[in-house]
């Protein structure tokens, strides 16, 4: 048995919204922009790659894609009604691969930036389609987790277990007491790998992978810890990657 579903905000809105006309066009090209907006403005003050432009574009690209294979569906009754949407979907993880780049600290940077950017791409496609319910509630979402799970991820992570530290000598032979330093505050060390990007430098540069043993809540904290290492003599830098 078929049933007829039509979208709660759409069926407020009146027949018009899920026609292909003038103003159901305009309606759904100003929602993705401002829905993009929100989320782009957030990346833009963080000072991201991506930012409103990026997601403005994106999302109005898969709101295109939808509106046209809406378009020569109902038009020419032909052809399969999710077409453009499923390209849109595999398409933007070229663009999602762009923005995600291993830097000299071996920091993996972008990761979010592109799943931000896939999510407003099929934002955008339930915009062009007229689910306006999903895409109110997509933005909503996306939006909480830029900013509100920011914090909490953070958390998570600095009471994580295993971390790794980028951390820059003064000199090689220094290395040592810094092992000793790390295991006398009952941290394990897995693995210590030379950062040849920096032999230019004049400093002795190191990725290393840490196990923290200790239990406890303020124990477990890898803030305290990073601030004792910044506080050696012959630390130049330190900061925990991710």
């Amino acid at each position: 048995m078929f049933y007829t579903v039509i979208d709660p905000i759409a069926k407020f809105l009146g027949a018009w919204s899920q026609d292909i006309s003038i103003g159901s066009v305009f309606f759904r090209i100003l929602l993705a922009v401002l829905f993009a907006f929100i989320i782009g403005i957030e990346r833009s003050a963080r000072n991201h790659a991506a930012g409103v432009r990026t997601y403005i574009l994106v999302t109005i690209g898969s709101t295109i894609a939808m509106l046209t294979n809406q378009f020569i569906f109902e038009t020419f009754e032909t052809g399969d009604a999710s077409r453009l949407g499923a390209q849109v979907i595999s398409g933007i993880g070229f663009l999602g691969a762009g923005t995600i780049i291993i830097t000299s600290r071996s920091q993996i940077r972008g990761l979010t930036t592109a799943a931000g950017l896939w999510a407003c791409a099929c934002m955008g496609l339930a915009i062009g389609v007229g689910f306006y319910t999903l895409a109110v509630i997509s933005v909503v979402v996306i939006f909480l987790v830029f900013t509100i799970l920011q914090g909490f991820e953070a958390n998570l992570k600095d009471l994580s277990k295993s971390f790794t530290i980028h951390v820059e000598l003064n000199e090689t032979k220094h290395l040592k007491d810094l092992v000793n330093f790390i295991r006398k505050s009952n941290i394990l060390i897995q693995r210590v790998e030379l950062n040849t990007a920096y032999q230019e430098s004049g400093l002795a540069v190191y990725t290393i992978y840490l196990y923290n043993k200790n239990k406890g809540y303020h124990n477990m904290r890898h803030i305290p810890f990073l601030s004792s290492i910044r506080d050696l003599e012959y630390v130049n830098y330190v900061e925990e990657i991710s």
